[in-house]
């Protein structure tokens, strides 16, 4: 197993970015290539995608930062760990690590890290 890893500064206070990163429901406004809605689903959440519908779990800490997400399609098993870091000054680093899925590589490294690095300008857009 591997993964690839962006990170960005955003311009706004921990608070604010913790409180849209670890809303499934704010997910289309920042993945917007993977997240059409999302509903809660029990202890899950549904989220409608290009791809169909998939099962979503997130576990978040405020106090640690962490925010680890895990998609669960037909098409496997998918995890993304992130991190925010309260650098001051109202400022936010925020660090997105995601995990190959079945049948990827360092071949897909590439494409995978531009779809990451989309989502983090996306997500900087917001403030």
């Amino acid at each position: 197993m591997g993964s690839v890893t962006g990170t960005i500064t955003i311009a706004a206070p921990y608070d604010d970015v913790f409180a849209v990163v670890s809303d499934p429901q704010r997910l289309p406004d920042w993945c917007t290539d993977f997240a059409r809605a999302a509903r809660r689903d029990g202890a899950h959440w549904q989220v409608d995608t290009p791809f169909g519908p998939v099962e979503l779990g997130l576990t978040a800490d405020r106090d640690t930062g962490v925010v680890d997400l895990r998609v669960i399609s037909e098409h496997g098993d998918h995890r993304a760990a992130t991190r925010l870091i309260d650098v001051g000054g109202d400022q936010t680093e925020f660090v997105f690590t995601r995990l190959f899925g079945a049948g990827e590589g360092e071949a897909e490294a590439p494409r995978l890290l531009s779809v990451i690095e989309g989502r983090l300008k996306a997500l900087a857009a917001l403030f």
